[in-house]
C-alpha cells in the first residue's frame, strides 16, 4: 500500500471509531469533526469507504469446540469478566488501535482464549490443584496469539508464574520471547512497538531474554517466585536446560502461588516414547540443531530424547501445588494417543489432557490459508460439494526430483542439477516478489523456500546451484533484457494475472508496473540463505522486516518458525508421518492478501497426501465435535485417527499405546469419486461397472417410482447391494474401503439393521436433445439421460463430488424432512445431511447410482476443472459412480483407525 493509501486508511480507521461510538454516518462524522481529516482527502476517504462496503462480507466467529471433564467452564469463571483485566485490556487495545486487527479477528481471539481460561482452575482456589488440557489449533494459524491472550487473562485472574516451553531451537524460543514481550509488556519494547511496560506495580519480571542465547540461566534471583511479582520464562525443551530449571525451582515456590505452564508445539519432544520403563530404548527425533541449541556436554540425541523431556515436564508440574498445564499444537495426533492410564514412578501421571481438549475454530475471514483451502479435501458426511483447493499448485515431475534429491545409500556421489521445474519456480518467485512490492510499496518481506532433503550436505550443494542460476538470471536482466523481458512478461500474463483477476480484479497489475521492482530485485541480487547447523544464517524478520531471499533448508524449517512473505515453495521431501508432513508446510498461514501470488511446487504423491491429510485433520475435528455434543469427557473419549495406506499419524514410538480398529459407518455418506481417467484401463473399468449395474437393476424389475430423472426401488435385500459393491471398480480412496463397508453391512444385518435398501438412479431431470443416454437394463426405461460432471485439474483422478443433496430425501415423509430441518436449525446436527440420515430407519440403507456422460466437461465458470476425456480420445459408453447413505444405527458395528486408549482400559 502506498503512503497515500496508508494515510487514507488511518483517516478511515479514526472515523470508523467515531461512527461506532456516536452512531454517525461517514458524512456526519466528516461534518461534525471538520478538522479531523484534511479537506483534500475527503473524496479519497469516501471512495475507500464505498469500496469497503462493496467488498465487505458478514463474517461469523465460531466458538471453539470443547471436550471437558467438568462438563463445561468451571464455576469461578461464571462471575469473572476478562474485559476488566489490566493485561488483556492493554493487549486488546494494542491489537485494535496499533496493529489494526479486524473486529471479527479480535472477537474470535477473545472468545477462544476465554474458553481456554474457563477450563483452568481458579488461581484463588483454597485447595491445591493440577489441571491438564490440550488446545488444538491450525498450522501457522495464530496459536501464539491464543496463548499470549491466555497468559494476559490468566495473569489478570491471579496466576503469578508463567512458564512457556517453546520448541527445541534457539530461533523458535527467541521468536516466542519477542512476541510475548510485545504483547505483555517489556522495557525493551516501548509503545507503539508493543503494549509498553505499563504501570510500575504491573511490571513483568522476565527471567529469560530477547537474544539467541537468552534462555533460562539458574543464576537469577529466586525472590520473584514468592508471589508478589508477575514472573515469566520462555524456555527451550531440552533435558539439561529443564534439569537446571528443576534444580533452581525445587522447594522455592510457596504452595499458595499459582503457576501456568504453556507447552508450545506440544507434540514435539513432550510426548513420552519410553518413560522409565526398562524395556524401552530411547528414541530421538531427527533434527538439525547446533550445539548452542542444546545444553551441557552430552550428545544431542540424549539431550533431545523425548522420554527424558517428557519426564522432566511431568516433574516440573509436580514442583507446584497449584498448577495448570496447557499444551498447544496444530498436529495433535501424538497427544491424543497418550495413554491416560500411564503413570511413571518418578514423573507421576503422563501428560494426557485429562481435564479438557479444545479445538480452536478455523480463523475467520479469508486471510488464513490452511491445508483444506490450499489442497482441497474429500467431501465429509453431511457436506454438499467437494472442498476444492486453490489453483496455485504446480507438479514437479519425478525425473526432476531425481536430479536434486541425493541417491539413497552412504557414499554415493551427489551432484545436484537444477531441473527445469526449479528454474521456473525461481522465475515465479521473482515475478511474485515484484508483484507484492508493487502491491505494498516494496516494504514487505518476499521469500522462497526450497526443501528437498534432510541432509545438510545436499542443502549446501543445492544452494550453490541456486545461487548460480540466480546469477545467470541477473545477467540476462542486466545485459540481455531485450530477449529476457518478453519471457518474463509472458509468464506474468499467463501464469499470474488470470488467477489474480479471478480472486480480486482490483489487484490485477500489468507487467510494466513490475519492471522497476525487478530492477530493485536484480540490482544487488537475491540472497540465498542456508538454514542448517553448518551455517550461521538465521531468520529474524524483526531485524530484517523487508528480507528478500531464497531459503534453503530442511528440519530447521519444519516446525514453528514463521517464514514471513513466503511466496514460492519448492518442496519434494517425503515423510511417512502425518504430523511431520503438516509441520513442514511453512506455506500455510495468513497469506490471504497475496495468496494469488503464491505457488507451491511439489510431487503428485505429496499433493495427494496433503489432500488426504486435510481430510483426516478435518474429520478429527468433527469427531471431537461429536464427543462434545455427547458431553463426553477426555477420559471417556478414545480419539480415532483415520489410517492411511502409506503414512502413520505420528512416529511409531509415540503410538505404543494405540490399536488399529475399524470405523463405524453409522450416519455416514460415502461416494466413489476416483477413476483412472488417463489410463487405457478406464475402458474396462467403466465397462465392467456398467455390466454389474445392469445385472442389479434388471433383477429389480420395474421401478416403484419413476419421477423425472429419478427411478427408484424399495425393499431391495442387502445381499444384492453387497454383490454390487464388491464388483464395482474405482481407484483407491482413503475414505472408502470396500472390504470395511461390506463387513459393516453384513455385521449390521445380524442386528436386524440394513436388511432392506432403497435404490435410486439419479439421472438428468429434464432430458434434452443434447443429453446423451445409456441403457442401464431398467425395465420399461431403455434409455436413461446421463448427468454431466467434470474432474479436478489438480487431482485428475477425482470427480470431486457427484451427489445431489435432494437424493437423500428419498423415502422420507414430509414430517421426517421437517424434523430434520428442525434438528439442523437447533444445532443438534451441524450438517443437514446428517439430520436427514437421522430420520431414516436403521433397517433401511440407500444406494444412489449416477450415470455420467463421458463426453461432459466443466461449465463456463469452473476454473479448476477439466473434461473427463479429451476430444478425440477413446471413451466408454458411461462413467458410472455411486453413493451410499447409511442411517444412524441403534447398534453400530464397526475404515481402519488408529485409536488411543480410554481411561481405565489397559
Amino acid at each position: 500500500m502506498t503512503s497515500v493509501g496508508n494515510r487514507i486508511e488511518q483517516h478511515l480507521f479514526v472515523l470508523k471509531a467515531i461512527m461506532d461510538r456516536d452512531g454517525l454516518t461517514l458524512e456526519e462524522s466528516l461534518t461534525r469533526y471538520p478538522g479531523l481529516v484534511p479537506l483534500e482527502d475527503h473524496d479519497a476517504v469516501r471512495q475507500h469507504w464505498e469500496k469497503q462496503q462493496r467488498t465487505t462480507t458478514i463474517i461469523r466467529t465460531v466458538r471453539p469446540t470443547e471436550v471437558s471433564a467438568t462438563g463445561g467452564p468451571r464455576p469461578w469463571f461464571q462471575n469473572w469478566d476478562t474485559a476488566d483485566g489490566y493485561y488483556w485490556t492493554r493487549q486488546h487495545r494494542f491489537l485494535s488501535h496499533v496493529l489494526h486487527r479486524q473486529t471479527y479477528e479480535i472477537d474470535s481471539l477473545d472468545r477462544a482464549s476465554d474458553r481456554v481460561l474457563s477450563h483452568l482452575e481458579d488461581p484463588r482456589h483454597p485447595e491445591p490443584f493440577s489441571v491438564r488440557g490440550l488446545v488444538v489449533g491450525h498450522v501457522q494459524s495464530g496459536k501464539t496469539s491464543n496463548f499470549s491472550a491466555l497468559i494476559a487473562k490468566a495473569s489478570d485472574a491471579g496466576y503469578k508464574i508463567i512458564i512457556v516451553l517453546s520448541g527445541l531451537h534457539n530461533t523458535l524460543r527467541l521468536q516466542t520471547q519477542r512476541r510475548l514481550q510485545r504483547d505483555l509488556g517489556h522495557e525493551n519494547v516501548p509503545f507503539p512497538n508493543g503494549v509498553g511496560q505499563g504501570d510500575p506495580d504491573k511490571y513483568w519480571t522476565w527471567l529469560t531474554h530477547d537474544h539467541l542465547d537468552g534462555d533460562f540461566d539458574p543464576g537469577v534471583n529466586v525472590g520473584p517466585l514468592q508471589g508478589q511479582n508477575q514472573v515469566i520464562l520462555v524456555v527451550k525443551k531440552n533435558k539439561t536446560r529443564l534439569d537446571r530449571l528443576l534444580e533452581w525451582l525445587e522447594n522455592k515456590v510457596p504452595e499458595h502461588v499459582p503457576v501456568l505452564v504453556i507447552d508450545d508445539e506440544a507434540d514435539q519432544a513432550s510426548v513420552n516414547t519410553g518413560g522409565n520403563r526398562a524395556d524401552d530404548e530411547p528414541v530421538s527425533e531427527v533434527l538439525d540443531l547446533r550445539s548452542s541449541d542444546y545444553d551441557g556436554d552430552v550428545p544431542s540425541d540424549d539431550e533431545l530424547n523425548p522420554s527424558a523431556i517428557n519426564l522432566r515436564i511431568r516433574r516440573l508440574l509436580r514442583c507446584f501445588a497449584r498448577v495448570s498445564y496447557v499444551a498447544y499444537t496444530a498436529t495433535p495426533f501424538a497427544n491424543i494417543l497418550i495413554n491416560p492410564n500411564a503413570e511413571d514412578r518418578v514423573g507421576g501421571d503422563d501428560l494426557f489432557p485429562r481435564d479438557f481438549i479444545i479445538t480452536l475454530p478455523h480463523p475467520p475471514g479469508q486471510q488464513y490459508v490452511g491445508p483444506d483451502r490450499l489442497f482441497g479435501r474429500e467431501q465429509l458426511p453431511g457436506e454438499v460439494g467437494q472442498v476444492e483447493g486453490l489453483d496455485v499448485i504446480r507438479i514437479v515431475p519425478n525425473l526432476d526430483v531425481k536430479q536434486i534429491v541425493p541417491p539413497k545409500g552412504k557414499g554415493k556421489p551427489y551432484v545436484p542439477k537444477l531441473p527445469n521445474s526449479l528454474k521456473i519456480a525461481l522465475t515465479d518467485f521473482l515475478l511474485a516478489a515484484a508483484g507484492r512490492m508493487e502491491r505494498n510499496s516494496g516494504d514487505q518481506p518476499c521469500t522462497m523456500l526450497v526443501h528437498v532433503d534432510m541432509r545438510k550436505e545436499s542443502q549446501d550443494k543445492l544452494a550453490s546451484e541456486i545461487s548460480a542460476e540466480l546469477g545467470h538470471m541477473r545477467q540476462q536482466w542486466r545485459y540481455d533484457r531485450g530477449e529476457y523481458l518478453p519471457i518474463l512478461r509472458d509468464r506474468w500474463d499467463t501464469e499470474f494475472r488470470p488467477l489474480t483477476s479471478s480472486v480480486d480484479l482490483d489487484k490485477d497489475t500489468p507487467f510494466e508496473k513490475l519492471e522497476q521492482h525487478l530492477d530493485t530485485l536484480f540490482g544487488p541480487g537475491i540472497e540465498v540463505r542456508i538454514l542448517n547447523s553448518n551455517h550461521e544464517d538465521e531468520l529474524d524478520f524483526e531485524a530484517e522486516p523487508d528480507l528478500k531471499a531464497v531459503l534453503v533448508g530442511g528440519n530447521k524449517l519444519s516446525r514453528g518458525v514463521t517464514v514471513e512473505g513466503l511466496l514460492v515453495s519448492y518442496f519434494v521431501r517425503s515423510t511417512p508421518y502425518y504430523d511431520t508432513l503438516l509441520q513442514m508446510g511453512r506455506w500455510f498461514g495468513y497469506r490471504g492478501d497475496y495468496v494469488d501470488l503464491t505457488r507451491l511446487y511439489s510431487t503428485q504423491t505429496l499433493i495427494t497426501w496433503f489432500h488426504d491429510l486435510a481430510t483426516i485433520e478435518e474429520e478429527l475435528r468433527r469427531q471431537i465435535e461429536h464427543y462434545a455434543r455427547r458431553r463426553l469427557t477426555p477420559w471417556q473419549s478414545a480419539p480415532r485417527i483415520r489410517s492411511h495406506e502409506k503414512m502413520l499419524p505420528t512416529a511409531k514410538n509415540k503410538m505404543k499405546e494405540t490399536s488399529l480398529q475399524q470405523d463405524s459407518f453409522d450416519g455416514r455418506k460415502l461416494q466413489t469419486l476416483r477413476f483412472p481417467f488417463d489410463d487405457p484401463a478406464i475402458l474396462d473399468v467403466c465397462g465392467e461397472n456398467l455390466r454389474i449395474a445392469r445385472t442389479l437393476l434388471r433383477s429389480l424389475g420395474r421401478p416403484h417410482e419413476a419421477d423425472s430423472g429419478r427411478l427408484s426401488w424399495k425393499g431391495v435385500n442387502a445381499e444384492a447391494i453387497v454383490q454390487f459393491i464388491e464388483g464395482f471398480q474405482f481407484s483407491e480412496q482413503s475414505a472408502f474401503d470396500v472390504p470395511a463397508v461390506v463387513s459393516y453391512i453384513q455385521a449390521q444385518t445380524q442386528h436386524n439393521e440394513l436388511t432392506y435398501w432403497r435404490v435410486l438412479v439419479s439421472s438428468a431431470s429434464n432430458r434434452k436433445k443434447d443429453h446423451a443416454t445409456v441403457d442401464l437394463g431398467i425395465s420399461d426405461h431403455p434409455e436413461v439421460a446421463m448427468i454431466r460432471r467434470s474432474r479436478l485439474i489438480k487431482d485428475p483422478t477425482s470427480l470431486g463430488v457427484v451427489t445431489e443433496p435432494e437424493d437423500e430425501l428419498l423415502g422420507l415423509s414430509p414430517d421426517e424432512i421437517e424434523e430434520a430441518h428442525r434438528l439442523h436449525k437447533t444445532g443438534e446436527f451441524t450438517m443437514l445431511g446428517d439430520a436427514f440420515r437421522s430420520q431414516r430407519s436403521p433397517r433401511e440403507g440407500l444406494l444412489v447410482l449416477y450415470p455420467i456422460d463421458p463426453g461432459s466437461g466443466p461449465g463456463a465458470y469452473a476454473k479448476n476443472r477439466r473434461r473427463l476425456f479429451e476430444e478425440g480420445a477413446e471413451r466408454p459408453d458411461c462413467v458410472l459412480t455411486y453413493a451410499i447413505s447409511f442411517p444412524y444405527s441403534n447398534s453400530p458395528s464397526s475404515v481402519s483407525y488408529v485409536v488411543g486408549r480410554k481411561a481405565g482400559h489397559q
